[in-house]
């Protein structure tokens, strides 16, 4: 016997350093490809407008906590350093410190093998590895803290390797700091404790009693605590804002929504992984009506903590997909959990192929497009359908209809426009004021998409700003932004960027320039450069 257990632990050695090799090499290739996609793509709409958290920070903002703008601000030395790739350098870290924590995960769960193919199925996710793990979004910072929550919570509960684990309830003060920080970085880090807690009401009420799960809970709200007050003094501001767009009501049932939904989470935790979690959830409840308990993939226990710690979130956009607009990501990490499971019955049946084949279908489609956003070689509609265009104007909502224009063409601008505001500042002193525009004139937008771009790409590099004008709803924090700038006053001279893709009839303008944004050769996007005297003179019909 005794030479037995010290068999089965040489093994059991000797598979965790295989599997930590395996991992180091894993994460080494997969941050590679990540830096390289950072690399040679323009940030985002919501990247750059996340980068005013860092300018501007704050103990909360109006559409999300705090937290994303303080990791910019500490891995870019406080903007010092405020490259595209700059920003996004907190992704590429964290991202790779995800891949090892969702493998210290199914390590736990069941072991190293299935915590090695829970981070393929991790690397595969395009969720997990190209929204949260390479563009800078508040995914990033959540997606880290809510492995650790999870990790935490297994623990605390002693679950995992068969109920060889001992009860750790030290955990939930781990689990309680984890999941607070979760909280700062978006606001469905609150569903840690909702699974957690739906997890003893149905199956460990003794653990209720535990004073370290109630003092956890309690350093939770500690830290959510700035958040709160925040929108206290903002009249709730944030909360309202979200609230509103996951209401029931106003707008009836919308079943295309729900299908979006649907097939977005498909594309966004990669279609192998979302059949692959759907067929491990059937054999194991196949494999426990069959034969009980005993040599299923994963312990019972450990497949009820899952259970509740990803359907609750699942289930909530879902039903809120039937009557409001959702994105698919907001429901993304509830996924971390189902990955465990599906790694386990990976593990369990040796069926290798689906968590090597993850990885490889999101290289392609990472892949298709990187090239698309450079070259735009699928034809996308780049001028709207016949009739929406007049003969007068056919240029007017050029590449409109082209999403993948959201990342290409800033730089382009922003270099006209450098030229261009230099070439009428002379003016202007040449001509004692009568011609050109002022020093240091603001650039004016309505929303704060594609107003982030413009301040970060066009204005910042021509040392100006960007101030915005129109309701909450549509300029978000620059509103606030806004006001910091000086507001705007009456008969201030500014610049407004007239945009094909986002066409806006204005009054009050004066034509300075025009300019295309090309692609392969050819236009893609118009912009028109006008001078606008305040926002007395400005109405957008």
């Amino acid at each position: 016997m005794k030479v037995h257990r010290t068999l089965r632990f040489t093994i059991f050695v000797l598979m965790k350093r295989e599997y930590r090799k395996r991992m180091i090499l894993l994460m080494a290739v997969s941050l590679l490809a990540r830096i390289i996609v950072a690399a040679i793509t323009e940030l985002g709409n919501d990247e750059v407008y996340y980068w005013t958290y860092a300018l501007f920070p704050d103990w909360s903002h109006f559409d999300h906590p705090p937290m994303l703008g303080w990791i910019i601000q500490l891995f870019t030395f406080n903007l010092r350093w405020d490259s595209s790739f700059a920003l996004r350098l907190p992704s590429l870290v964290l991202g790779t410190l995800n891949t090892w924590l969702i493998y210290r995960l199914g390590y736990l769960v069941k072991g190293p093998k299935t915590g090695w193919y829970g981070a393929l199925l991790y690397t595969g996710s395009l969720y997990a590895a190209i929204m949260a793990g390479t563009f800078i979004l508040p995914d990033t910072p959540l997606s880290t803290f809510y492995l650790a929550a999870l990790c935490s919570f297994f623990k605390a509960f002693g679950l995992g390797s068969y109920g060889q684990e001992k009860e750790a309830p030290v955990h939930f003060l781990w689990a309680g700091l984890f999941t607070g920080l979760a909280m700062l970085s978006k606001y469905t880090g609150i569903f840690l404790w909702v699974g957690a807690i739906l997890y003893m009401i149905l199956y460990r009420r003794k653990t209720l009693r535990e004073p370290r799960l109630w003092a956890g809970m309690a350093v939770s709200l500690l830290l959510f605590l700035p958040v709160l007050i925040w929108n206290l003094s903002q009249d709730m501001s944030s909360f309202a804002f979200h609230s509103e767009r996951i209401s029931f009501f106003g707008e009836g049932l919308k079943p295309l929504y729900f299908i979006r939904e649907i097939s977005g989470s498909f594309l966004y935790n990669n279609p192998v992984n979302v059949f692959l979690v759907i067929w491990s959830v059937i054999f194991y409840i196949r494999q426990r009506r069959k034969i009980g308990t005993a040599m299923l993939p994963v312990e019972p226990d450990s497949f009820r903590m899952i259970m509740t710690q990803s359907l609750p979130l699942i289930a909530l956009f879902l039903l809120f997909s039937l009557f409001r607009e959702t994105l698919p990501h907001w429901s993304a990490p509830a996924y971390f959990s189902l990955m465990l499971l599906a790694a386990a019955v990976v593990d369990h049946t040796d069926l290798r192929w689906p968590a090597v084949l993850s990885p490889a279908v999101l290289a392609v489609m990472v892949l298709l497009s990187i090239v698309q956003i450079r070259t735009g070689f699928i034809p996308l509609r780049e001028l709207t359908e016949s009739g929406e265009v007049s003969p007068e104007d056919p240029f007017r909502e050029l590449g409109r209809h082209d999403f993948t224009l959201d990342m290409y063409g800033w730089k382009q601008l922003g270099d006209h426009f450098k030229q261009l505001k230099a070439n009428q500042e002379a003016l202007y002193m040449e001509s004692g004021g009568s011609q050109g525009m002022p020093l240091g004139s603001a650039v004016l937008a309505t929303r704060w998409f594609p107003g982030a771009h413009l301040d970060y790409y066009v204005a910042r590099p021509a040392g100006t700003v960007v101030k915005t004008t129109g309701p909450l709803h549509k300029t978000h924090k620059y509103e606030q932004i806004t006001r910091k700038r000086g507001g705007i006053t009456p008969g201030e001279q500014m610049y407004y960027i007239e945009s094909s893709r986002f066409p806006e009839n204005l009054s009050g303008t004066v034509p300075l320039d025009t300019f295309f944004v090309h692609r392969s050769g050819r236009p893609v996007i118009r912009y028109v450069v006008h001078r606008i005297t305040g926002i007395t003179d400005f109405r957008a019909e």
